[in-house]
């Protein structure tokens, strides 16, 4: 089902409203306090602390960083050479682009909820959300990663997979299947030790980056119609 061309750029919006109205309330009703927690560890302990307005900055960050990636979004398929492959694949291209600008919102509103409560329980479900929320953005991807035709902005983009017709397609299919399996990775071990969870997520995710880097180089070696 093709998904209309001015959905991901709604759907932005809307997250961008509510993100934004999230990190209002998250602001005004912060507590008085001259020492406030902005980053936790991989357990969910809190260790690095500062003043009110290092919190301002924590929770500024997201809502900019949302805001940034769907101008990106937006404006992409605009400069890009490969205009054609990116129209004829547009499909895959929208998902990623509300997958992105979901994952985005939900991690927003996570760091929000930190500060509604000084009990830790929030802060250890939080870096657990973290983790379940990056594997899933992992797995939607790679869902659609095999439908993304050869473009310069989007997509594993090495320099076989550019020169090559065929190792863009192998890679990305490759890609697809890894990237759902190193989400599928980080869900379970989220769910098993949550403390560990990030390690296990990130450790699979590179596994995954490399293996696509040299199957793209194996493939592109072999591809009689490689373009030098």
């Amino acid at each position: 089902m093709k998904v209309p061309q001015n959905r991901p750029a709604l759907f932005s919006l809307f997250c961008i409203f509510v993100l934004t109205g999230v990190f209002i309330y998250t602001w005004a009703t912060l507590p008085d306090m001259d020492r406030y927690p902005i980053h936790w560890n991989a357990a969910g302990e809190a260790d690095g602390f500062a003043g009110r307005n290092g919190v301002l900055g924590i929770l500024l960050i997201m809502p900019i960083t949302l805001i940034f990636n769907a101008a990106l979004m937006y404006f992409l398929p605009k400069i890009e050479p490969l205009r054609k492959n990116l129209e004829a694949s547009r499909s895959a291209y929208d998902t990623i682009w509300m997958l992105l600008i979901a994952f985005l919102t939900i991690i927003g509103v996570v760091i929000c909820s930190m500060y509604w409560t000084d009990s830790e329980t929030p802060k250890t479900l939080g870096i657990q959300l973290i983790t379940i929320g990056t594997s899933l953005l992992f797995m939607g991807i790679g869902n659609v990663l095999g439908k993304m035709r050869q473009n310069y902005m989007v997509g594993i983009r090495t320099p076989w997979t550019l020169a090559s017709d065929l190792s863009w397609e192998k890679t990305h299919r490759l890609g697809g299947r890894l990237f759902v399996l190193s989400g599928a990775i980080g869900v379970i071990a989220a769910l098993l030790s949550p403390a560990a969870s990030i390690i296990a997520l990130v450790s699979a995710i590179l596994l995954s980056v490399i293996i696509c880097a040299v199957y793209s180089y194996l493939i592109w070696k072999d591809d009689p119609h490689k373009r030098s």
